[in-house]
Parts: C-alpha cells; structure tokens; sequence
C-alpha cells in the first residue's frame, strides 16, 4: 500500500472553507498530513479517517494551541496565512469555536486586494488585446493566442472571486468554495509567471540576434 502521498496545495487565505473540505475529503480515506509548503502538501497513510480543521493564521498563541489540543486537535501545518489542524490519533476532536465575524472581515479585507489585482490584470491584457488588433497583422497570432488566454484566465478570476466575495459579503460568514475557482487561480498565477520569464528571455536573447 502506498505509505506517502503527495499533492498540489493551490489554497490561500481566501480559500480556507475550500481547504478544509478538500483535506477533509483526503483525511476520509485515512491520509494524515504531514507538510504542507507555499505549493505542495506531504500526506502519509494512517489507517484511519482523520478530521481537518482549517483557521486563519493565529501566531505563537500557546493558550489557543492547548485548548485546541484538549478539544482534540494538533497543528500539523502554517501555509499562507491558515493554521491546518488534524485530529489526534485515536481522539473524537469537537468542532473547533473560532470568531466567524472576525475570519468574515479577515476574508473580506484580503479578498477585495485579490479583486483590485484580478481586476488591474484582466483590463492590462484587455487593452494590450485591443492594441495587438488595431496594429497587428497575420504574423501576430501567437501573440493574438497568447493575451487571449491571460484575458479568459484573468477575466474568469475576477468573476468567480468577485461572486464569491459578495455571497460571503450578503450571509456574514464564510461559505463553501468550489475548487473550479481555486484552480482557475492558481493556474492563472502560473501562467502569468511563465508570460513574464517568457518575455524577460526574449529580452535577454534579443540583443543576440541583432
């Protein structure tokens, strides 16, 4: 049986409802989290179902860490801004109390910087799309393919977020997150990574050819 698992973790703080039931689904069929970084997470295999519970970050607060142990629970990981808390081998952990008002405003206030970025993004490729039209030719395609990938990605970012945002927004507390709109995100993160090492290299190699 295979002991060690694996996987991409594409959450940030936004995204702590969504995290908690993905880990939830991994923990029903007895994986126990090991690690998790900014983009990976190391999973090892129990035996036994294990309960997840995701918080926004709270710092070194050992008295919150004891209750969460005497409630059943241990820290097993810090990414981007969330504690990930997994049940204790053998435990029945109740559901852990946290502020709800307090995580609403948290996601609010981070989820409207992530809108304004989405949002400065997707009008940047639209305006370069709009140039690249008014003054590109047959020999422009790639390019014409190129923004038009960042502009669905982007423009796909900003509408899933920005009607999650406004749910959340209208019920006052966090609601459950379809993974559809994390990996729209993560993968447009990415993309927009490998634009720019794209366009630093043919900057770099220009010189070169001239």
């Amino acid at each position: 049986m295979k002991r060690t698992l694996w996987k991409l973790f594409p959450f940030t703080a936004i995204d702590s409802k969504a995290a908690e039931a993905w880990l939830n689904r991994l923990g029903e069929q007895g994986w126990r989290l090991g690690s998790a970084g900014l983009y990976t997470a190391r999973f090892w295999q129990t035996g036994e179902p294990v309960s997840y519970a995701v918080t926004p970050e709270q710092g070194r607060r050992e008295d919150f860490l004891v209750l969460c142990r005497d409630a059943g629970w241990e820290l097993t990981a810090r990414s981007r801004k969330m504690e990930l808390y997994a049940s204790r081998a053998g435990a029945h952990p109740i559901p852990l109390e946290t502020d709800q008002a307090l995580e609403c405003r948290s996601f609010l206030r981070r989820g409207i910087r992530w809108l304004a970025l989405e949002a400065a993004l997707t009008l940047m490729f639209l305006l370069n799309l709009r140039q690249l039209l008014d003054t590109g030719g047959p020999t422009d395609w790639p390019a014409l393919v190129l923004w038009l990938g960042e502009l669905a990605l982007w423009g796909g970012c900003l509408a899933g977020d920005g009607i999650y945002w406004l749910r959340v927004r209208r019920a006052g507390e966090l609601l459950p997150r379809s993974m559809a709109g994390v990996w729209l995100r993560w993968w447009a993160v990415w993309a927009l990574v490998l634009l720019g090492a794209g366009l630093l290299a043919v900057m770099w190699l220009r010189p070169a050819y001239l």
